[in-house]
């Protein structure tokens, strides 16, 4: 998981919200429950004893109300007394609640009185009419411990229980980062690469089921690879050997096209065998400081001396810590295609070659057909051909750009292909120079 993924699209976040949601679901209906039970029990139990408590409160008094007596009783039980009666309105406290504004909850009867449950700025009143007088009784310090730190103390301790699950929850899942971390390092071609968990749970298990399954995978390449190597060595043999046969026989065109499919079979080994040895983790370049430029001028004078290549860049030499011989290979291969995929009537390819930032750019462009948007994140791949016919006047076997990929990266440079239809193709590789020459 990305470190910087939302927390509603991570597991460990999930869980969390899935707390919360129990969590809240369980203080409801706790609540719910209690609050139901309470109002019961109080109903049948307490609220009669607070009556008759009120009532000999209310006898304390007298009638009319004594205000002096009813402050004494005030302070003395810790209640909230207001009187309210032809002599005004008078409260215990600096609380003066207006009748207009209190909101009636319920009435209740008890020993043959009528009495009121009110409520005034979440403050309770119990309302009781005496002749000519309205007494109210509350019990202050009940209702400010709810709405003080008291009253958020229980949320307090349910957010830091969701907290310690929630932590221990990240901890118990901590080694998924790894094993992803672990997929996307074998997926991108570490095959080497194993996941360390050692853990005894599940997660343990598909780590262990993960390593063994890469373990498996790499087998089964390096056999493949070794297979494919050992064929193509084993095939350059007979080749030759019909090679030198039909030499041998006389001139027409049947020989020339028996040469030209030998010829293709032995480049496709070639490439092949190339290919494999580029891919493999022990690929060893045998690098050293050449004229990039004298390279070049090898490959056109070797394979393309008649074919008009118009070159851009090479009136100075420019050195660079590579590989000769695969570079030759690269360049080979991308003007092969070039000069395959130009018509005889069009514009003759073009090959410049730059330094930009210590990196060189060489650029081979054609003025053919130009390939299609879609295809070209496939160009590079092994065996991959726009056209699958296969047929020898519109290509190989779809590994000389992959073969050239190979050898850009293997040098720690980049391929790339761009291409408008009706205009051409350009393929730009870029290699790293060394620091200084």
């Amino acid at each position: 998981m990305s470190s910087h993924r939302k927390i509603s699209h991570s597991l460990s976040g999930k869980l969390l919200l899935l707390f919360i949601a129990m969590a809240v679901v369980f203080v409801m209906l706790v609540g719910a429950g209690i609050r139901h039970s309470f109002q019961d029990h109080f109903r049948e139990n307490v609220r009669p004893h607070i009556t008759q408590y009120l009532e000999y409160v209310q006898n304390d008094i007298g009638t009319p109300p004594d205000r002096q007596r009813a402050q004494v009783l005030a302070d003395k039980l810790n209640l909230e007394i207001q009187i309210i009666d032809s002599n005004g309105h008078w409260s215990s406290s600096d609380k003066l609640v207006e009748l207009d504004e209190l909101e009636i909850e319920r009435h209740f009867a008890a020993n043959g009185k009528q009495l009121l449950h009110a409520e005034d700025d979440r403050r309770h009143y119990l309302m009781v009419r005496d002749g000519e007088a309205t007494l109210l009784f509350n019990v202050p310090n009940v209702r400010d411990q709810r709405s003080g730190f008291r009253g958020w103390l229980p949320l307090l301790i349910l957010l830091g229980v969701l907290l310690l699950l929630y932590h221990a929850t990240r901890r118990l899942i901590a080694p998924l980062n790894t094993i992803q971390q672990g997929v996307q390092k074998f997926g991108s071609g570490e095959i080497d690469h194993r996941i360390d968990i050692r853990r005894k749970d599940e997660l343990g298990e598909l780590a262990a089921s993960f390593n063994a399954m890469a373990e498996d995978i790499k087998q089964m390449l390096d056999a493949k690879r070794q297979l494919l190597l050992a064929i193509s060595h084993e095939l350059r043999s007979p080749l030759t050997r019909a090679r030198l046969a039909v030499e041998m026989l006389d001139d027409n065109d049947r020989k020339k096209q028996l040469i030209l499919d030998i010829q293709e079979m032995q480049s496709l080994i070639e490439e092949l065998i190339e290919t494999e040895r580029l891919s493999s983790r022990h690929a060893m370049l045998n690098r050293s400081i050449h004229d990039v430029t004298g390279l070049i001028g090898d490959v056109v004078a070797t394979h393309f001396e008649e074919s008009g290549i118009k070159l851009d860049g090479l009136d100075t030499a420019v050195r660079a810590d590579v590989d000769a011989a695969r570079i030759k290979l690269l360049l080979k291969n991308l003007l092969d295609n070039a000069i395959r995929y130009t018509p005889d009537d069009a514009p003759r390819p073009e090959l410049s070659l730059k330094v930009e930032d210590d990196k060189l750019c060489i650029t081979v462009a054609d003025h053919g057909e130009g390939i299609d948007e879609k295809h070209l994140p496939h160009l590079t791949e092994p065996f991959y051909r726009v056209d699958p016919s296969r047929q020898r006047e519109t290509g190989g076997y779809g590994l000389g750009l992959y073969l050239c990929r190979m050898i850009a990266k293997a040098h720690g440079g980049t391929l790339q292909i761009s291409s408008v239809i009706g205009h051409g193709t350009t393929v730009k590789i870029e290699l790293p120079r060394s620091a200084t020459f």
